[in-house]
C-alpha cells in the first residue's frame, strides 16, 4: 500500500474535477457542525486526524453518492477515479468548508465555519465555530470558506484593521504549513 501526502488544496481540486468520488455503499454525511469545527481545529493545531483510504480504478461505478450536499462532476474518461473507502466524513467536511467552485444541490442546513480571532489559544478549547449568519461578528469571526479564493480572502480582510490582518495572515500561514495529510 502506498501512502501519498496531499494538501487540502489538492484534495479540493481532485473532488471538484470529479477525480474523487463516493461509492454507493458509503453511508451519507452524518457529522454535526460542531464536529466539523473540531476537525478544523485539529488540522489547525496539527493533531493527527486519520488518513483517507481510496480505491483507485479506471472504471466508473454505476451508482454513486453525492459528496455531502454536492453533486460531483463527471470524471475525465482518461483519468483514474479515487473512490473513498475510509475518511468520507472528514473529506466531505474539508471540501464543504473550503471549496468555492460547486454550488450545493440541496439545502442541508450547512453552517459556515469561522475562526474566532478572540478565542484563547488553548490546547483544550476550539478556536473554530459553526455559526449562523446572524451570529457572526465580522471583526471577530473569520470565514474559512475564503482561504483558497484570493479575491474572497481580500474582501474578508477588508473588515479588519492592519493589526487584525497581520494576525489572520500569521495564523493562516501557520495553518497552511500544516495542510498536508497522508492519503
Amino acid at each position: 500500500m502506498e501512502y501519498q501526502p496531499y494538501s487540502i488544496r489538492q484534495l479540493l481540486d481532485s473532488v471538484s474535477s470529479g477525480g474523487i468520488r463516493i461509492p454507493a455503499f458509503q453511508r451519507g454525511f452524518v457529522w454535526e457542525m460542531d464536529k466539523v469545527a473540531y476537525l478544523m481545529d485539529s488540522i489547525y493545531k496539527r493533531y493527527p486526524f486519520g488518513s483517507l483510504l481510496f480505491w483507485r480504478t479506471k472504471s466508473k461505478l454505476a451508482i454513486e453518492k453525492k459528496l455531502g450536499q454536492f453533486e460531483l462532476p463527471e470524471p475525465r474518461e482518461d483519468y483514474p477515479i479515487d473512490y473513498v473507502l475510509d475518511g468520507q466524513q472528514r473529506l466531505t467536511s474539508m471540501f464543504s468548508v473550503f471549496q468555492t467552485e460547486l454550488e450545493p444541490s440541496i439545502d442541508s442546513g450547512w453552517l459556515k465555519i469561522y475562526f474566532d480571532l478572540e478565542a484563547d489559544e488553548s490546547v483544550q478549547e476550539s478556536q473554530f465555530l459553526a455559526l449562523q449568519d446572524d451570529q457572526v461578528i465580522p471583526q471577530r469571526h473569520f470565514p474559512l470558506s475564503v482561504l483558497f479564493d484570493s479575491v474572497k480572502y481580500r474582501g474578508a480582510t477588508d473588515k479588519f484593521d492592519n493589526e487584525q490582518i497581520i494576525a489572520v495572515l500569521n495564523r493562516v500561514r501557520y495553518s497552511n504549513s500544516s495542510e498536508q495529510t497522508s492519503v
